[in-house]
Formats: structure tokens, C-alpha cells, sequence
């Protein structure tokens, strides 16, 4: 054999008919009767300890069917006929829903079903080694594709493979796939629901905004809390064990620490909580943990949690349900001020295009504002702004485009209002004393209706309280908002490192604005810095309207969007004014 382990063997061989050579994967004589013994073993086992770890600790895992989940997919991996329908099962998903970059550097040997029995599996045949053993710069590489193809699995399928392990993994050497990843082995799989997915997603936006009682709302929909459990006391428990992984929890300490050390740590809510494991999440665990072993390899510093946030991001944005629409506003959003957050907006996006911060700039296991050195170029991120997948963004950055031009406008109505008003006031020749303005022509301004769907009437507004009405001073707390949005814009696009080229004093551009108007378009423009900034993003929106689905994108879900959104809000204004007016 060229080839062995504790089930099976392979050989190589050559079918006679069509010389095709395959990998010929033959069972062990006996695996089926030596298997049910240890399986009979392990259920009595099961049932003594389960009472009494049940007793003695507050673990509420069910022992008992973690055995016959585990029974259930050994008995299926000693069928290799299931082995073959699970690698055409995979070979199609993948090809199917996997991004073309990941689906074209991965490989997973075809099956030959109609020579395939229950205990012999012919497959095609692989040159390749194992990635464990390549120089650290090719487990590298690699390993991001094998780490794309398990998430994707695990996150977008919901049927993954359980066992990654180095043997499982290998390089093609040869033949018109060389250089790709090859994935073997489809004996031992799992499935998780639709649902456990999204909380899944969830949970790891939860644990890096240290969101506890959603982490806890979390842990309850998976099983692994009970629905009455004490949050109280399970709080400062997870801020203890889980706290010195996040950022800003002391996190420097544990640059080094991986998802294996995480999980021990989790063991030990154990001891002070009621806790079970769904079956399903003991293979989860495993695979991770063989998967980040691997990697590990290639990269001392190698932290999967971290490195899986593009694809988590790229999940949330593409997501339509009100759950991951909720994560996102949770990630972006500051809970005390409910603003946007500049830099985490920033990081995300070069996140989502697959650039983030080396492990070991990241201040904890999961960081979500640690922006990357090198980042995207800026038409990327403009263009991907404007793409379907921002679509669960652009409603976000949409009401924050709209807010912010408000702001804008008032500040330049309020400037405009005093300049006309200066300018129609006559001055006395010689001496420079202005007279008082003479009064202005009132407007005819039309009502809406009480539920906003039409006029039902007009009234004479004088011109001070139109413009009162539709541009209000600027409060020191909108004063705030319109810099920290101003900031966001630019972080947004330039990372945190041009956060602050603008000068205060710039004045408000439209021109600039249009320039920014896919983003969040306030006050780029301006000398220095900030002007290069604004025609930079100028350049990036013009190369990106030549795409007509962008322009689309722009016209339809922005542009007209945020308009409709500004008169809504100003005609609300003139509403409440009118009512209050004589």
C-alpha cells in the first residue's frame, strides 16, 4: 500500500478497461466487527458516567447521544459508497457556490461509483505530498485556500468535511492541476442547519464587539445554554475566560494564542455553568482545531478567527435576514453615541475585499479595528461599494449619506440665509450704518397630508422661517457629528492614517461631495492632503461608472435613495413649522 490508516488502505492501480490510474482504498478485514465492539464499549461507558458528571459538575452535555451521533457517522464512513456520494456531493457545491477564486484552486478526486463498493472505493488518481511537509511559504499559501474551503463548508454549505488532517491535505505536483489544494477523504462529514449558521456569524461579531448577553443569546439558540440560565452570575464568568482574547482586554498577552486555547478555556465555563455540546460541535471543534494545527506549521502566528473575518464580513454583507443585518449594525455602530464607527468602517471594507492587519499588528484573538498597512487600492473599494455585494451595506451607509449632507446643507444654508440677508440690507453711503432689510415676498409652501401621501393644502410661509424650517442651526452635538462623519468618509477610504488631513476650516463642496457620494460624501475637499484625497476618490468613482450595473447602482440605490430620503426630512420640518406658524 501507498498508503495506510486505521480503517483502510490505498493502492495505486490502473483500471484495465480504460487504463485510467486510481487510488484503490481497501477496508481492513474485521474493521466492521473490531468498530462495534469499541462503539458498545464507549455507550456503556456513557451511560455510568453521564449521572454522575451530571452530579458532580454543571455539564449538561448529552453523552449519550454524542456517542451514537459519533456510532452513526462511523458505521457511514465503513460505507464507502457514502464516502463516494459525499466527494460528488462536495465537488458540486463547491464548484456551484464557492467564490471562482477559491473553486479553481481546489481539487477533490472524482469517484468512480460504478466500481465502487461497500468496502472497496476507487477514486481517480492524485500526485501530490502533504502539506505538512512543504516549506512554511507554500503551507501559507495554501492553507488560505484550505481555509476559504472550510468556512465556505461550514458557512455557506453547511456540510463540511470532519477531518482535515495533514494526510487529508495535499499539494498536486503534477499534471495540469499542479500547484492546486486537493482535498481528500469525505468518510466522516457533518451538516449544520441554516439557521446555526447565521448564529454562528453572529456569535463571532458578538464576542469581538463584547456584546455578552447577545453572546449569551447566542450560546442559548446553539443548545449549549439552557433558556433560564443565570446571566447575572455567567457574565463575569465570560468576560473573565473569553475577556483577555478581545481587544482591550489584555489582549497583548495572548498574541500567541490560538483556537485550541480558546477552547480550552471555554471547557472551563464547565465547571461554574450549566453547559452542553450539540454533537455536531465536537466535530466543528475538531476539524477547526486540526485545520489551525496545520496552519500553525506555516505560521507560528497563525490565528483562525482573525484571518476568517473577510469571509465573515463578506457573509454578513450578503445576508438579506434581519439577524445579520442586526450583526452588522452592531459591528459599525457605536452602542453609546449610535454613530458610525470611522475605523471599523474602514477596516471592514479592506476586510471584505480580503486584506486585513498581520497577526501580529492585531491587538487581540479577534480585533475588528486593526486596520492592514497595505491596503486595498481605492477603485476596488469604491467599486465594491457600488456591487451587489454592499447591497446590505448601502442602506447603512445610505442614512448615514443622508444625515451627514443634512448637516452639511444646514451649515451652508445657515451661511447662505446670513450673506443674502447682508446683501439685501441697504447701507447709508459715507457712513456704512445698514438700514433694516426691506421684508420679503412670502412663499406658497404645500402641505402633505398626516400620513405624508399627499398635499392637502398650501400656506404663506415668510422666506426667514422656510429657511429656519429646512435648515435649523447646527446644535454643538451636530457640530460633532458632521466632523466625526467627515472623518468616517475619509477613514473609510484612506484607513485611519489620513483620518485628519482636512482642515476644519475647509469650506463645504458640492463638487467634492458628488465626488464621495458612494461612501458617506462629506468635506474631503479643500487644500493640501484633502483635496489629493477627494480627486483620488474622483478618479475611483469615474473608472468605476463604466461598469453599467455600478452606474445602476449609483443612480438608483444613492443617489436617488438619499434625495428622496432629504425631502421626506425637510418637508417634515416644514410640516411641524407650518403648524406651529400663525
Amino acid at each position: 500500500p501507498i498508503a495506510a490508516a486505521s480503517l483502510a488502505q490505498v493502492y495505486r492501480a490502473i483500471v484495465r478497461e480504460t487504463g485510467q490510474e486510481v487510488a484503490v482504498k481497501v477496508q481492513r478485514p474485521g474493521s466492521l466487527s473490531t468498530v462495534s465492539k469499541d462503539l458498545y464499549v464507549l455507550r456503556r461507558l456513557a451511560d455510568v458516567t453521564q449521572p454522575l458528571i451530571r452530579r458532580f459538575t454543571n455539564d449538561e452535555t448529552d453523552y449519550i447521544a454524542l456517542t451514537e451521533t459519533f456510532a452513526e457517522g462511523l458505521y457511514t464512513e465503513l460505507d464507502f459508497r457514502n464516502e463516494a456520494l459525499n466527494a460528488l456531493k462536495m465537488q458540486k457545491l463547491m464548484k456551484e457556490r464557492a467564490a471562482p477564486e477559491v473553486a479553481d484552486r481546489l481539487v477533490i478526486p472524482s469517484p468512480l461509483l460504478e466500481l465502487t463498493t461497500r468496502r472497496v472505493m476507487l477514486s481517480e488518481w492524485v500526485n501530490g505530498v502533504r502539506l505538512s511537509t512543504l516549506p512554511q511559504a507554500e503551507i501559507r499559501d495554501l492553507i488560505a485556500i484550505g481555509q476559504e474551503v472550510f468556512l465556505t463548508q461550514l458557512l455557506e454549505l453547511g456540510f463540511f468535511h470532519g477531518d482535515p488532517h495533514p494526510g487529508n491535505l495535499l499539494k498536486i505536483t503534477e499534471g495540469p492541476d499542479t500547484g492546486k489544494l486537493c482535498l481528500l477523504d469525505f468518510g466522516l462529514v457533518a451538516q449544520v442547519p441554516e439557521f446555526d449558521r447565521d448564529i454562528i456569524v453572529a456569535s463571532v461579531v458578538h464576542l469581538g464587539t463584547q456584546n455578552w448577553d447577545g453572546l449569551i443569546d447566542d450560546f442559548v439558540s446553539l443548545g449549549f445554554l439552557a433558556k433560564d440560565t443565570d446571566r447575572g452570575s455567567l457574565i463575569p464568568i465570560l468576560q473573565r475566560v473569553m475577556g483577555p482574547y478581545l481587544r482591550g482586554g489584555g489582549a497583548q498577552s495572548f498574541k500567541g494564542a490560538n483556537f485550541q486555547a480558546l477552547t480550552q478555556d471555554l471547557l472551563k465555563v464547565n465547571l461554574e455553568v450549566r453547559f452542553s455540546i450539540p454533537p455536531y460541535v465536537s466535530l466543528l471543534a475538531r476539524s477547526v482545531a486540526t485545520l489551525e494545527g496545520v496552519a500553525l506549521q506555516g505560521d507560528p502566528g497563525y490565528q483562525l478567527v482573525s484571518q476568517a473575518y473577510p469571509f465573515v464580513v463578506r457573509k454578513l454583507l450578503k445576508n438579506e435576514n434581519r439577524q445579520s443585518f442586526s450583526a452588522l449594525r452592531e459591528l459599525l455602530y457605536d452602542p453609546v453615541t449610535r454613530r458610525l464607527r470611522p475605523q471599523r468602517l474602514s477596516t471592514m471594507l479592506q476586510a471584505s475585499l480580503g486584506v486585513i492587519a498581520d497577526s501580529g499588528k492585531q491587538a487581540g484573538f479577534i480585533d475588528f479595528d486593526t486596520a492592514p498597512e497595505d491596503g486595498a487600492p481605492l477603485s476596488d473599494v469604491v467599486s465594491f461599494l457600488l456591487s451587489t455585494k454592499a447591497a446590505n451595506l448601502r442602506p447603512l451607509l445610505n442614512a448615514e449619506l443622508c444625515y451627514g449632507l443634512d448637516l452639511g446643507l444646514r451649515r451652508a444654508g445657515r451661511r447662505l440665509r446670513t450673506s443674502v440677508r447682508e446683501f439685501f440690507q441697504p447701507r447709508i453711503p459715507f457712513f456704512g450704518i445698514r438700514l433694516p432689510a426691506p421684508p420679503l415676498l412670502p412663499l406658497i409652501v404645500p402641505l402633505e397630508s398626516s400620513g405624508g401621501s399627499a398635499s392637502s393644502g398650501v400656506k404663506l410661509m415668510q422666506v426667514e422661517a422656510v429657511l429656519d424650517a429646512i435648515f435649523p442651526p447646527l446644535t454643538p452635538t451636530d457640530d460633532v457629528d458632521l466632523d466625526t462623519l467627515s472623518e468616517a468618509a475619509r477613514g473609510a477610504f484612506f484607513g485611519e492614517d489620513h483620518a485628519g488631513d482636512a482642515p476644519e476650516s475647509s469650506p463645504f463642496s458640492v463638487q467634492t461631495l458628488l465626488s464621495i457620494l458612494p461612501a458617506l460624501g462629506l468635506q474631503m475637499g479643500g487644500a493640501g492632503a484633502a483635496g489629493g484625497a477627494a480627486a483620488e476618490v474622483a478618479k475611483a468613482l469615474r473608472e468605476s461608472l463604466t461598469v453599467p450595473n455600478v452606474r445602476s447602482a449609483l443612480v438608483d440605490e444613492v443617489l436617488l435613495a438619499v434625495a428622496q430620503e432629504l425631502l421626506r426630512t425637510w418637508r417634515a420640518r416644514l410640516a411641524v413649522a407650518a403648524a406651529a406658524a400663525p
